[in-house]
């Protein structure tokens, strides 16, 4: 995938059988740590949809948003929002092997806010 560009459909369906309620999605071989990265990998609003129809209630990546850094619609962010999902941004996941893993993903109690920071865990899961 080309830097900046759309996560779509045809970039994961090959990993899209039996999903889970809740789908972390690594973009970047090494997540940038020093500096914003305004070429980031975000999710298409279609992509979006098409897992929200499969089941999936979460979606998770590794960039700092699912929408391109300079959108100002943010149709990724309005999908979410139209189809009742949670995303979680900005997750550290350099060193995550594919696989099932437990996720805990805590938010803090702010009154009136719309997200908030979370200290997302992974644990390997054992069915």
């Amino acid at each position: 995938m080309d830097r900046g560009g759309l996560v779509t459909w045809e970039h994961v369906r090959h990993a899209c059988t039996d999903l889970p309620p809740r789908v972390l999605v690594r973009t970047y071989r090494c997540q940038p740590q020093t500096q914003f990265d305004m070429n980031l990998p975000a999710f298409s609003a279609a992509l979006i949809e098409r897992l929200a129809d499969l089941g999936v209630q979460l979606i998770g990546i590794d960039s700092a948003s699912i929408d391109p850094a300079n959108s100002k619609a943010l149709p990724s962010h309005q999908a979410v929002r139209r189809r009742g999902l949670r995303v979680l941004e900005n997750l550290l996941l350099d060193a995550v092997p594919e696989g099932d893993y437990e996720l805990i993903a805590l938010p803090l109690r702010w009154m009136q806010a719309d997200a908030s920071p979370v200290r997302a865990i992974l644990r390997e899961w054992h069915a």
